[in-house]
């Protein structure tokens, strides 16, 4: 086989450095070597290399200590791992309101008007509200449907109030009574904060 007049493939080296080349090709190899330097460098590293090898008489570390070892790796790029992103905030948008509808019957006088529903869409989650006025005051209770786990958190502000609640197991809630007045709700879940920034409470 004739090798090309440039230099020798790093493969054909390393096959000549662990004695796998047959004779004409060894013989040919050798003849360029004496010509050209770079090749003869990397045919003496090659040789050097297959040399330390061979003679390696290493034990290799227990597994225990190899597991420990790599366990404290891991643990040191988790730590350097940057901390999860910001909330996504998302603010609700309006869908539904009660209050347009005219209910079938009057409500008699002396009975407490019927909550008042609002439904709202906020990317994957659709938020329903009831918002029922009572003598303590207005009192603020829903749900958050889509992705919701539990174990987020509610809160509603405002100039006159400000509550706060956890969301049960079926993402739902129920703040304490608050004055009539404007107030913000958020909600988070997960990692997202979903904003209604007005919501009304007034007869």
């Amino acid at each position: 086989m004739r090798l090309t007049p440039q230099h020798i493939p790093f493969a054909r080296l390393a096959d000549m450095a662990e004695g796998r080349l047959g004779a004409d090709e060894r013989a040919e190899a050798e003849g360029h070597l004496a010509t050209c330097a770079r090749c003869a460098g990397q045919a003496d590293e090659l040789r050097r290399v297959t040399q330390l090898m061979r003679a390696d008489t290493s034990v290799d570390a227990p597994r225990d200590v190899l597991s420990g070892v790599l366990a404290m790796f891991r643990a040191r790029r988790a730590a350097a791992e940057p901390a999860p992103g910001l909330l996504r905030r998302i603010v609700a948008s309006l869908t539904f309101d009660s209050s347009g509808l005219t209910p079938a019957f009057g409500v008699r006088s002396g009975q407490a008007a019927p909550a008042r529903q609002l439904l709202f869409g906020a990317g994957d989650f659709d938020v329903d509200l009831r918002l029922a006025e009572g003598e303590d005051g207005w009192t603020v209770s829903g749900q958050i449907l889509g992705p919701c786990e539990g174990g987020g958190h509610v809160e509603l502000s405002g100039a006159a109030a400000s509550v706060e609640a956890g969301l049960n197991d079926l993402c739902e809630f129920t703040l304490r009574p608050v004055p009539a007045g404007s107030y913000a709700l958020r909600l988070r879940v997960g990692d997202a904060e979903v904003e209604v920034p007005e919501l009304s409470l007034q007869a």
